[in-house]
């Protein structure tokens, strides 16, 4: 990371911000105004095709002031890029999703100001910190420092100065702009609750002081599996902004060293990286929700036996019983074949309700019977032939099982588009999506079956059937 391409000062302050969308909100209006009066003299077969191309173009115009902004606005429009569908235009979640995460650092004048700021000078004179940033992101920036007393390098992860305060005012203003840009519906139902919950766990990622607490639990709880790494943190040269870790040396997941791994290895990272996911979900009941691959590395090992390094525990959401036990029988009736159990547990979560139309019900039992597909046993008819190796393991690289999920869910999009997912389920979604596109990078191959039901197996006592007779109009 270059110097040269860094930012000299955050917009951090309500004017400095505020100007920057009132200026967004007079170009965005003028452009609006113009192609809707180009629209309205357009021949009606080509009316759509300009309101499409008019609205990605207003979704472009928001993105690239969103990636100019850093803080919770660029991280709400990264949120909403993976929840959106339930009520934004496809072309303004198309374009949310080119946010990305990684941007130029501040400055080390800047920074240097801040850590002066939030540590005793006499705290910060026994660190020799590195001025170039290790990874900057949209809410704050990381450099490696150096214990001076013992020569161990640590990790300094510094928030932005004035990010958690302006939390509501950028969910305010963005979500006023996207009312402006005509992307939210006028009767879109839930969204309220929605922007609600990205603020909740927005402020769970800036709590610093907290993040420290679920890492510590996590390499409480993990502590005796050593396929896993969690850093150790240093309280010391920490506080409520800013978060010290280990640094540990590893390499980046989708990186060409791992790419040129054999099968075998991959696969095996690939299960530890599942096993996670299971453990996280049924038996610590705290999932990271924020899989993207900066916070995962790997470190390789002589003898074969890699280890995966998990770096970020700040975006945790915590699950209660009750919600699990819908979760869990919800998977449990789409691994049986079960309709009534499905939809159930469908209405137990919040996806469903009573009086929904049969028609709705339908829809979300077939969506729950091929989201599962990579954790049912392998001669299940729902699983495509040619998704499995010899071996019976599934593959998740050759797997399209996101785009005809979305596919289907698409083809009854009027009965779901406005109802924004329950609010346990909403940051579950974001880590299982993460979870597959890990697998697909690594081009992981395993029995998904064998994983599950252990876990299941563990904690509930439940077994998956063995064999699984359709009658043939399901077939």
């Amino acid at each position: 990371m270059t110097q040269d391409k860094s930012i000299r000062r955050i917009k951090s302050g309500f004017f400095d911000r505020g100007l920057s969308l009132t200026k967004l909100a007079i170009q965005s209006g003028a452009k609006f105004a113009h192609g809707s009066l180009k629209g309205a003299l357009s021949d009606p077969l080509n009316k759509e095709l300009h309101l499409k191309a008019m609205m990605t173009g207003q979704a472009q115009l928001l993105v690239r002031e969103l990636g100019q902004l850093k803080g919770s606005l660029m991280k709400v429009g990264q949120m909403l890029a993976l929840y959106g569908e339930h009520f934004l235009p496809e072309e303004v979640v198309s374009s949310l999703k080119t946010l990305n995460d990684q941007s130029p650092p501040v400055q080390w004048s800047e920074i240097e100001k801040i850590l002066r700021k939030r540590l005793h000078q006499d705290i910060l004179d026994e660190l020799e910190i590195d001025t170039q940033a290790l990874a900057a992101a949209s809410m704050g920036q990381v450099h490696k420092a150096r214990i001076k007393a013992s020569g161990e390098w640590i990790c300094l992860k510094i928030q932005y100065p004035g990010v958690d305060t302006a939390i509501d005012s950028d969910i305010k203003a963005l979500r006023s702009l996207l009312s402006m840009f005509k992307f939210i519906p006028t009767h879109s139902e839930g969204y309220e609750e929605l922007f609600q919950e990205i603020r909740e766990m927005l402020m769970r990622e800036l709590n610093y002081e907290q993040e420290l607490r679920f890492t510590d639990l996590a390499a409480l709880r993990l502590a005796a599996d050593q396929k896993f790494i969690v850093p150790r943190v240093f309280p010391r040269y920490s506080c409520h902004h800013l978060l010290a870790t280990s640094f540990e040396e590893g390499i980046s997941l989708d990186s060409a060293e791992v790419a040129a791994l054999s099968s075998e290895r991959r696969s095996r990272l690939g299960i530890a990286f599942a096993r996670l996911f299971l453990l996280e979900l049924f038996h610590f009941k705290m999932m990271q929700t924020d899989p993207h691959f900066g916070n995962y590395r790997v470190r390789l090992k002589e003898n074969g036996d890699d280890q995966l390094i998990l770096l970020d525990w700040g975006a945790v959401q915590e699950f209660k019983d009750h919600f699990l036990e819908h979760y869990k029988n919800m998977i449990l009736g789409a691994i049986h074949a079960d309709s009534e159990r499905v939809i159930q547990s469908g209405i137990g979560i919040g996806f469903l309700r009573e009086d929904d139309h049969e028609k709705l019900k339908k829809c979300f039992v077939e969506l729950a019977y091929i989201a599962i597909e990579p954790w049912l046993p392998p001669r299940d008819p729902r699983v495509p032939s040619h998704l499995v190796d010899s071996k019976g393991c599934y593959m998740w690289a050759r797997s399209d099982l996101p785009s005809r999920v979305a596919t289907m869910a698409t083809k009854y999009a009027l009965s779901f588009k406005m109802r924004p997912p329950p609010r346990d389920i909403l940051f579950l979604d974001r880590k299982i999506g993460g979870v597959f596109i890990v697998l697909k990078i690594l081009d992981a191959r395993f029995q998904g079956h064998k994983l599950l039901e252990e876990e299941l197996l563990q904690h509930w006592g439940e077994r998956f059937p063995r064999e699984i007779r359709w009658p043939t109009e399901q077939l």
